[in-house]
């Protein structure tokens, strides 16, 4: 249950730099906007979702109140920490065999973008083929449809890391289909979805859905 809209997570981050409230919760929102706030492992969520960043100032700099080139450094090193700590949290999640990226490109607008990744994301199809090393692309382009983003699926191509498998809508077939499905035998990848219908894009950190997810969400009541 690790999904952004109350998820079960507690984050607590601490540093003893010397910088404003409004400054620092300003870079905290950046820095969850493109860690936390992009991971799911099921869909599911529940009632505890923090991320807290203490700072007790006892760092021996000028104050930061506004975003200079120090700002950008501690804003550079918190994102870096931020995305560490929610990779880490997808790569733990309840039997997870495998990391994965989802990243959509080429969409109208960015929301479009996110509704697709996510559609992916949490479809128990794509995931369960992901779990059987199955390059099954006709479960993403399936999930892509029923997403509710305009899509053209002669124009769709898609990647599993660099190797493609779907282009213009169309399977690659071949040698070039298997080199894509021995990505999938990696512990993590990346699946590349163009829709080729603007400029925006949007990814999303996940997992596959293993017999060990199903044993331990049914081995309890909680």
């Amino acid at each position: 249950m690790i999904r952004p809209n109350l998820a079960t997570m507690l984050s607590f981050l601490v540093t003893d730099a010397c910088i404003k409230p409004p400054l620092l919760q300003r870079m905290l929102e950046k820095a969850v906007e493109a860690s936390y706030d992009r991971i799911t492992i099921d869909g599911e969520t529940s009632t505890n979702d923090t991320v807290l960043l203490l700072a007790n100032g006892r760092a021996d700099h000028p104050i930061l109140n506004r975003m200079d080139r120090d700002g950008e450094v501690f804003q550079s090193m918190l994102s870096k920490v931020c995305q560490n700590l929610a990779e880490s949290l997808v790569k733990d999640g309840e039997g997870a065999t495998k990391f994965i990226e989802i990243l959509i490109k080429g969409a109208r607008n960015k929301e479009d973008a996110k509704q697709a990744a996510y559609a992916i994301a949490h479809s128990p199809l794509v995931k369960t083929a992901f779990f059987g090393e199955d390059a099954n692309w006709g479960r993403i382009l399936c999930a892509l449809g029923y997403s509710g983003v305009q899509i053209d699926p002669n124009r769709i191509d898609v990647f599993f890391d660099k190797a493609p498998i779907v282009k213009k809508g169309m399977g690659v077939g071949g040698p070039m289909e298997e080199q894509a499905g021995q990505i999938l035998k990696n512990k993590s990848f990346k699946v590349i979805i163009d829709l080729h219908q603007g400029t925006s894009q949007f990814s999303v950190l996940t997992t596959d859905l293993s017999i060990d997810y199903v044993k331990i969400n049914a081995s309890y009541r909680s």
